[in-house]
C-alpha cells in the first residue's frame, strides 16, 4: 500500500511555513485538504509537545503514539494513547 492511497496529503513543517504545535500549521493543512470536518479528524504522533499539543491547539482529537512506553509527566493530555500502530 502506498501512502498516497491512505492519506490526503503529507505535510512537512518547513514546507508549510508553520511549526507544530502552532494552530496555523493545522489550519494550513485543513485549507490544503479542503472540506474536512475537524470533529472527524485525529492526529497520531509520538511527541506530546508538538503532535499532541498541536492537535489540542487545533481542536482535533489526539492520539499519543507512545512506542517507548514513557510515562506522561506533563500537563498535556492526549485523548488516546497507543504503544503499537496495530492498535
Amino acid at each position: 500500500t502506498n501512502f498516497n492511497d491512505i492519506f490526503n496529503g503529507i505535510f512537512i513543517s518547513e514546507q508549510t511555513g508553520y511549526q507544530k504545535p502552532m494552530r496555523e500549521f493545522f489550519d494550513y493543512i485543513f485549507n490544503e485538504i479542503g472540506n474536512i470536518n475537524r470533529e472527524e479528524t485525529i492526529i497520531v504522533g509520538d511527541s506530546l509537545t508538538s503532535d499532541v499539543m498541536g492537535g489540542l491547539n487545533a481542536n482535533i482529537q489526539t492520539c499519543w503514539f507512545n512506542y517507548r512506553g514513557k510515562e506522561n509527566n506533563s500537563n498535556i493530555q492526549p485523548h488516546y494513547e497507543i504503544s503499537n500502530l496495530s492498535e
